[in-house]
This record gives structure tokens, C-alpha cells and sequence, in this order.
């Protein structure tokens, strides 16, 4: 029997050994950021508004690697609400950040695409970013239902298309 309890300890202490986390120097590479000049575009897919979330919000953080200007977007919040006229409005919500460098004037235009085509839904977002902080700026486009619902058909799924332009904010 000791010989059991014995064995069973082993075991029970062997095991956490196995799962040890590790660290290691990292290195610019481990960061994947991409650097870009001033205007940067990104077009980034809408398919997470297709399926209902809690409160009709959405975030959006795959476009955090990519870096215009020392500015990159951490978050984008999506708010889907659907008007008294039956149109989709989505509420923009956009928050920049500034690496440590000098505060930025930043401008963001937004519109919906698909494919080639650019919907007539458009926004413009101006933000004074100052440098080692966030700073968000909120902004809505509207689309009839049909064109709501015509972004997750065909070859061309809608995407939200950003264009980003940066200048020295002094």
C-alpha cells in the first residue's frame, strides 16, 4: 500500500514538472508589426456582424500589427442597431495609439466595400492622438437592410475599408 501512495506522489509532482512555462529574449521579429507611410489602407473583413453578439457590439483587433506613423489601431468596436427607417447603422467606434515619438493628427475615412465597388456609406473620423496614450473617436455609416444583408453574398464579401492618413499634430 505505501508502495501505491508512494508512486501516486511521484506522479502527481511529475506532472506540473511537465507543464513549466517558459520565457525567452524576444526579439522585433516576435512582434510581426507591419510598418507603413502615411496614407495606410486596410480592408478588413465584416463577417463577425453576420452573427449576433451580446449588446450587437464587435471588436475588431487584427489590424493592432499594422503601424502607420508610430500610430496603430488597437480597437476597433463595431455597435450594430437597426434605425425606425429599417437601416442598418453601425457605429464606429476607433481607438489610436501614439508610440512614444510626438502627439499626431490622425484621419480616418471610412467606407464599406465589395470587391471593386465602394458602398455610398462613408465616414470621417479626426483624432488628436497624443503620443503613449489612447484616443478614440466614434462615427456611424448607414446601409438600407438589403445592403446590410448583400455583404455576406456573393464572390465579394463586404469589408470595412480604412484610410489612414497621419501628420505631426505640434
Amino acid at each position: 500500500m505505501n508502495l501505491r501512495k508512494s508512486a501516486a506522489m511521484v506522479l502527481l509532482l511529475a506532472v506540473p514538472m511537465l507543464a513549466q512555462v517558459t520565457a525567452r529574449q524576444g526579439t522585433p521579429a516576435d512582434l510581426k508589426q507591419s510598418e507603413f507611410a502615411s496614407p495606410m489602407v486596410l480592408e478588413l473583413p465584416l463577417d463577425k456582424l453576420k452573427v449576433p453578439e451580446l449588446g450587437n457590439v464587435y471588436a475588431l483587433t487584427d489590424q493592432d500589427k499594422f503601424v502607420c506613423e508610430d500610430v496603430s489601431i488597437p480597437v476597433i468596436l463595431i455597435r450594430k442597431s437597426i434605425n425606425r427607417s429599417k437601416q442598418v447603422e453601425l457605429n464606429i467606434k476607433t481607438t489610436v495609439y501614439v508610440r512614444p515619438s510626438f502627439d499626431r493628427k490622425v484621419t480616418i475615412h471610412y467606407s464599406i466595400v465589395m470587391g471593386p465597388n465602394a458602398l455610398k456609406a462613408r465616414t470621417v473620423q479626426d483624432i488628436s492622438a497624443k503620443e503613449r496614450q489612447n484616443r478614440s473617436d466614434s462615427s456611424t455609416l448607414v446601409l438600407s437592410g438589403e445592403e446590410f444583408d448583400g455583404l455576406f453574398k456573393g464572390e465579394h464579401p463586404g469589408k470595412l475599408k480604412l484610410v489612414m492618413t497621419v501628420e505631426p499634430d505640434r
